[in-house]
């Protein structure tokens, strides 16, 4: 899937329930390289891939409509992976992925952590100097394609969320294209909108909020601390949330600013 998609593709998944004719029309222009399958046969492989969709009979009509399956999970029992990627520059063409940190989380708990180094022959000056990552350091770490097989079956099923996810989850998709490995289809929560909707500040990066809120992770710029100090601003963004949002797609929509919010509070 092409980056200029993936905009379309979760603004597909806003609109759901379609018919099934228009779920297929839809899709079709949001992945045209897959617009000759049949609808069912395309439905099968994205929920193969962990797209949040099913398939229900529309009692009025006789036909099938397809809805997403995140309308039904309520946030309790809705499993989070939250990722950080460092990279060697901020596009896939000129760069690659240097470093994956990423914890699944339910319910406040976390159940199993990712984080792994990943071979690069060359790290930028400007890299080594953020991150402390270099070339040294990556002699011996696995290939990239090996580190994008281990973390897709680590991710399964569970939402995508990452602070500015456009950049983790484009970047790990086209990642994956580049290996010619399937699309990513996981739905994704941005850490930075739910936190501009629950927590006033005057910055919203991820290291200011450390700091500001007194979660105090000790290293930035690393992969799976930074996927820590994600987890943990999320669990402070909940405080926050207004009673009606208890389902995953709730969450989403809120995070996005489409529905309305009660008054912020400050973080501690």
């Amino acid at each position: 899937m092409a980056l200029q998609y993936f905009g379309h593709y979760f603004n597909l998944l806003d609109q759901m329930p379609l018919s099934l004719e228009s779920f297929h029309t839809q899709l079709s222009n949001v992945l045209p390289e897959y617009g000759t399958l049949e609808c069912e046969t395309l439905l099968e492989i994205m929920i193969g891939l962990h797209a949040p969709l099913y398939r229900v009979s529309d009692i009025e009509s006789s036909d099938y409509i397809i809805d997403t399956t995140i309308k039904n999970i309520n946030l309790n029992e809705a499993k989070l992976c939250f990722v950080d990627i460092e990279t060697t520059s901020a596009s896939v063409k000129n760069g690659q992925i240097i470093e994956i940190g990423a914890i699944i989380a339910q319910n406040g708990e976390i159940l199993d952590t990712f984080d792994t180094l990943v071979y690069s022959p060359f790290v930028p000056e400007d890299i080594i100097d953020l991150t402390g990552i270099d070339s040294y350091m990556l002699e011996d770490a696995p290939r990239l394609e090996q580190v994008l097989k281990q973390f897709r079956a680590f991710l399964g099923d569970s939402v995508f969320v990452a602070h500015n996810v456009s950049f983790d989850y484009n970047f790990i998709a086209e990642s994956l294209h580049e290996y010619d490995m399937p699309p990513l289809f996981n739905p994704r929560l941005c850490t930075l909108d739910l936190s501009r909707r629950t927590i006033v500040s005057k910055k919203y990066a991820l290291a200011y909020l450390n700091d500001m809120l007194g979660i105090n992770t000790a290293q930035a710029h690393r992969a799976y601390a930074d996927a820590l100090t994600a987890f943990r601003l999320y669990e402070i963004c909940m405080q926050s949330l207004p009673k009606e949002v208890k389902t995953l797609q709730e969450l989403i929509v809120f995070s996005k600013g489409k529905i309305a919010y009660p008054q912020r509070v400050a973080g501690k």
